[in-house]
């Protein structure tokens, strides 16, 4: 049996020109001791560091915000307006197993979230409507009128 590669093999500190070499020499040298592993692909409450994903989308006419809420009941959820702030709040609630039904494997993610986000300046936050659909939160606020897109037609004489 080979053993000669169980010797660390040591590198110059200053030949690491940044901290990511310093990472891929560990790597390497974690999978040439232990060999190579794939780390599991999970999914769940460690996908949302701070909330939902959001977009926010600029019409002419209004910003349409998009958050991505599977599984989130329209009941479980408060949205607010404050200045320019619109703060999303809300709860995932987890399937109960039933007599008939158990949980046997678990990834989708469950509690609580919040997500404050700013918004531009020419919103209009008394002209606000939001509908759930397919896990889809899509909120739709008005423009300010004096920040809406016109189109002046020129007459040339």
């Amino acid at each position: 049996m080979d053993h000669s590669n169980l010797v660390a093999q040591r590198r110059d500190p200053a030949a690491a020109l940044d901290l990511w070499d310093a990472f891929d020499d560990l790597r390497r040298e974690f999978e040439r001791t232990f060999g190579s592993f794939e780390m599991p692909s999970v999914s769940g409450l460690l996908d949302w560091p701070s909330g939902p994903a959001i977009d926010l989308v600029e019409g002419d006419e209004e910003f349409l915000v998009l958050a991505d809420l599977p599984g989130v009941r329209k009941e479980d959820l408060d949205l607010n307006i404050q200045g320019s702030l619109l703060t999303i709040k809300g709860e995932k609630r987890r399937e109960e197993p039933t007599k008939t039904r158990k949980v046997v494997r678990s990834e989708t993610w469950v509690g609580s979230f919040s997500r404050t986000i700013s918004l531009p300046d020419s919103v209009n936050p008394d002209k606000v409507e939001a509908q759930l659909k397919d896990g889809i939160l899509r909120i739709r606020i008005a423009k300010r009128e004096e920040s809406k897109r016109r189109t002046i037609q020129v007459q040339v004489k």
